[in-house]
């Protein structure tokens, strides 16, 4: 969720939604598109009230506009995009750059990698200096370049893409404030 899309859910909130808030609920990311309100000890919580002195619906509201990109910042830092997300994201690099692109045989470099940075699915090609700790899918050396295409596409749609991302990050997820 970027920091403009998180200021108009934040707006979208409704004055029983803040009136949880200010009772103990907390505002959770929704498969990083929406934010609703549940339990503070539930996953994807973004904001507690907890020791905020705030009183008022407006106040709550007016911190979250103005720290958007700190609050953002620092869910993605400690919790990982949904699949959902991830995978529609992918979708759209694979429109931009074809699914081939994020491929490579054992000893051969893709032409781009993935990395998810501040809650956003980018990729980098071969001059970005952080190139060789990016993620793709090694396919093995002789396959025909539409079935190369489909294995990568089966490599998002079956959710391995997903899981290869959790699992490279997976220290980073579980690491303790």
């Amino acid at each position: 969720m970027k920091a403009q899309a998180f200021i108009e859910a934040v707006k979208q909130l409704t004055d029983d939604d803040f009136q949880l808030i200010l009772e103990g609920s907390a505002i959770i990311i929704e498969n990083d598109v929406a934010l609703t309100t549940g339990r503070a000890d539930s996953a994807y919580v973004i904001y507690e009230l907890g020791d905020d002195p705030f009183t008022s619906y407006d106040e709550i509201k007016s911190f979250l506009i103005q720290n958007a990109e700190a609050l953002l910042k620092e869910y993605y830092q400690f919790n990982p995009v949904s699949r959902q997300y991830f995978d529609r994201s992918l979708n759209k690099l694979f429109e931009e750059y074809g699914p081939d692109a994020f491929s490579a045989t054992p000893n051969g470099e893709p032409e781009r990698v993935l990395f998810v940075e501040d809650g956003e699915l980018i990729s980098e090609d071969a001059s970005s200096p952080r190139f060789k700790y990016g993620m793709f899918m090694t396919i093995e050396d002789h396959i025909k370049p539409l079935a190369r295409a489909n294995k990568v596409k089966n490599w998002v749609q079956s959710g391995t893409a997903y899981g290869d991302y959790i699992s490279v990050n997976v220290c980073r997820f579980s690491a303790m404030e």
